[in-house]
């Protein structure tokens, strides 16, 4: 039996796996809440770990401990830098990297998926109407810009987690794969400054949100799309993994 780690950032993209897949069970991971999958000759165990590095880490360190995979997941969505990604394309991260500021740092290889899971995400996503791209995950502490991405491998896409599970993995040798599909973009802005919204932690202040809100009305409409484009990225993103582990080569 295979024991398969999976990390998302928020309960959305965790709801949105166990929407696909059915016959998940409640378990405690350390702290977390957890839910484990018992599918063909896999065991699945899914942790939600909060947004940005710093929990992202310490979820993972957690989810190795307690149950010992063979392999790690890190899902869910991203934004874009190129105009190129439509919403609901799911990146496949070939490398990760840590923007801190100004400063990128060294890019580091996460897992190759075999032949048959390749084809069968973009077999899947295709229904869609959603492609499978090859890229790198560009982990960012709260909100924050590339200004020179010819810098990096092809088609480079923002999130605040990756880099951060990739160091537990390195440090256990256990191999890390990274799907995340397109929320938001420059085709499709975010309407709102999320790192406005944030703390120095990365904690999403609610109240400072809806405060946004409520003084600028036509933010609400302005956020339908962003909402729309999210739950497809979500989707996607679960429909990717799935097809990627069920058709993992013995």
């Amino acid at each position: 039996m295979k024991t398969i780690g999976l990390i998302a950032a928020m309960e959305q993209e965790s709801q949105a796996l166990r929407r696909m897949m059915k016959g998940w069970k409640r378990v405690r991971v350390g702290k977390y809440r957890g839910f484990q999958l018992e599918i063909s000759d896999q065991t699945w165990v899914l942790v939600t770990s909060g947004m940005g590095l710093r929990r992202a880490k310490e979820a993972t360190q957690t989810l190795v401990a307690a149950v010992a995979p063979q392999m790690l997941v890190s899902l869910g969505i991203a934004g874009a830098v190129e105009t190129t990604l439509n919403i609901g394309d799911v990146i496949n991260a070939e490398a990760v990297c840590l923007l801190d500021g100004e400063n990128l740092g060294e890019q580091s290889s996460l897992g190759e998926w075999p032949a048959a899971s390749r084809e069968a995400m973009a077999r899947e996503l295709s229904k869609r109407g959603a492609r499978l791209i090859y890229g790198t995950a560009v982990t960012t502490r709260g909100t924050q810009y590339l200004s020179d991405p010819s810098q990096l491998l092809p088609h480079p896409i923002l999130e605040m987690e990756t880099a951060g599970i990739a160091e537990v993995a390195r440090g256990y040798g256990i191999p890390l794969f990274s799907l995340r599909a397109i929320s938001d973009g420059p085709g499709a802005p975010i309407p709102v400054n999320l790192g406005e919204m944030m703390d120095e932690d990365a904690n999403l202040q609610v109240g400072r949100l809806l405060k946004t809100l409520v003084g600028h009305p036509g933010l609400l409409f302005r956020s339908l799309p962003m909402l729309r484009n999210t739950r497809i990225a979500e989707d996607n993103a679960a429909i990717a993994v799935g097809a990627a582990l069920l058709n993992l080569a013995d």
